[in-house]
């Protein structure tokens, strides 16, 4: 489960609300803001006894319901990782847990497992994953099934767990106890070239309920390299969500085939901040960017990887892919991620409903020498408890340049945006505005009822909008 190879991810998902840079306005559908809030998730190591989700749990738990996460991705190979999913259920925290061979010995016993889970706690695990890139854990662990020996090659390990993960699908939707439980796909972790992902388009379709993989930030090779923002080579080298997801969707036309038309989650996505990763700045920038991002793009749910930093050594990438620092104080992604929760909770907006409509337009005009008013993108969420619609705009832009060691940090002017409105709405607006530490200003904006102007830059803002009621 830890992440040992960069792997690059994109896609041409369904999206939720883009930017309209034209002045014609037309009406955007909302999406409910605690179905935004619902697709936000962790990963956590609750089995790491030695380390800080052991050694200092309950100030790590104290953290994540701090935070307003609601979902954890781990395993259940370990009695503590079940305590512990346990206990966090009773807390309204849900589970998605990794299929693996080594918890249950077969897909019926895991399953077995995960509904003992569920009948202590119902609704403890609402997400169980199909093994966990197969093509470097069940090759190096040498991991068989159905007569696929996963020691012979990364070619059959991922032959193995596909085998395995039918079976795995067929065992929980055989039971009624478990039927409902989401399904996700096998993520694998090796980067390939697009059109050769070792399992055939189409395979899992009909063995998942969604799709999985791995987009974690970095650049995008697979694309055109051009100048932009101060980088020569700007999607190859700029460190921001959208990179492998959007302009060159390379990450869902490499990983998404296998699953058919079914919507994709990702397992594990985020960025780390070592000495040569990303700064805590830019990390606390891209983070609740990511999971807007990966929503705009119809990704039903992101675990960040991960919760805290598993050491402190600043030159391991692997210690520093927390929201938190290994000493549990708070980088500016946690800050941020967990003020966009607070701002949006709609506790009235739990259960399913049908949000409405706003007719509006963004026009935006670029500074000299940015060009692409296109990467001003947006979200339009709404919540029932005020019936408020909330507008999310961020600049999606680089803040770093990953062609250099440590990176080059860079500063982006403000894009000048216009929000046009054609709707019967107060003449009063809201705007939230992250810093750079993660905290929120709030304040009232200029807002006449049909016109509001704001500068948009790489931190989010959040415009609410009150309608009238009909």
């Amino acid at each position: 489960m830890r992440h040992r190879l960069f792997a690059f991810v994109a896609g041409t998902a369904m999206v939720v609300t883009a930017t309209s840079p034209s002045s014609s306005a037309d009406p955007v559908k909302a999406a409910p803001a605690e179905v935004f809030i619902d697709s936000i998730g962790v990963c956590a190591h609750w089995g790491y006894g030695d380390r800080i989700y052991g050694t200092r749990y309950p100030e790590v738990r104290q953290k994540l319901v701090e935070s307003g996460i609601r979902h954890v991705r781990d395993g259940i190979s370990r009695p503590v990782e079940i305590e512990r999913i346990k206990e966090l259920g009773k807390l309204g925290i849900r589970h998605c847990v990794v299929a693996e061979p080594d918890a249950g010995g077969t897909p019926e016993g895991f399953r077995d497992m995960v509904l003992a889970i569920n009948k202590a706690v119902p609704g403890a695990v609402d997400a169980v994953e199909g093994p966990n890139e197969p093509d470097f854990f069940w090759h190096s662990g040498k991991k068989q099934y159905g007569g696929k020996n996963g020691g012979n090659s990364p070619e059959e390990a991922v032959q193995a767990a596909v085998l395995y993960h039918k079976d795995l699908y067929r065992a929980f939707r055989a039971k009624p106890e478990t039927a409902k439980i989401t399904v996700l796909g096998i993520a694998l972790g090796r980067t390939y070239e697009p059109g050769k992902n070792p399992i055939p388009a189409g395979e899992l379709t009909d063995f998942v309920d969604w799709g999985n993989f791995h987009p974690y930030m970095g650049g995008n090779p697979f694309s055109f390299p051009f100048a932009y923002a101060g980088i020569e080579k700007y999607v190859w080298h700029g460190t921001n969500p959208s990179q492998n997801i959007d302009e060159f969707p390379y990450a869902f036309t490499t990983y998404q085939p296998p699953y058919g038309n079914k919507p994709m989650a990702t397992t594990e996505c985020g960025a780390a901040t070592d000495t040569n990763g990303t700064s805590e700045q830019a990390h606390g920038k891209y983070i609740p960017r990511m999971f807007l991002e990966y929503f705009r793009k119809g990704i039903k749910r992101s675990y960040s990887y991960e919760f805290v930093d598993e050491g402190t050594n600043s030159g391991n990438r692997e210690d520093r892919f927390g929201l938190l620092r290994n000493d549990l104080t708070e980088k500016p992604a946690f800050v941020a991620v967990k003020n966009l929760i607070r701002v949006l909770a709609d506790p009235q907006g739990r259960k399913p409903w049908t949000p409405g409509t706003l007719d509006y337009s963004l026009k935006v005009t670029p500074p000299p020498g940015y060009d692409r008013p296109q990467y001003v993108h947006s979200v339009l969420l709404q919540r029932k408890t005020d019936g408020a619609f909330y507008l999310a705009l961020w600049h999606e832009i680089s803040a770093e340049d990953g062609s250099t060691q440590p990176r080059r940090q860079l500063t982006h002017p403000p894009m000048p945006t216009t929000i046009s409105i054609n709707a019967n709405v107060y003449p009063a607006a809201r705007i939230f505005e992250w810093g750079d530490d993660g905290t929120v200003k709030e304040r009232q904006a200029k807002f006449d009822g049909k016109t509001l102007r704001i500068s948009v830059t790489g931190r989010i803002t959040l415009v609410k909008i009150a309608p009238k009621p009909r």
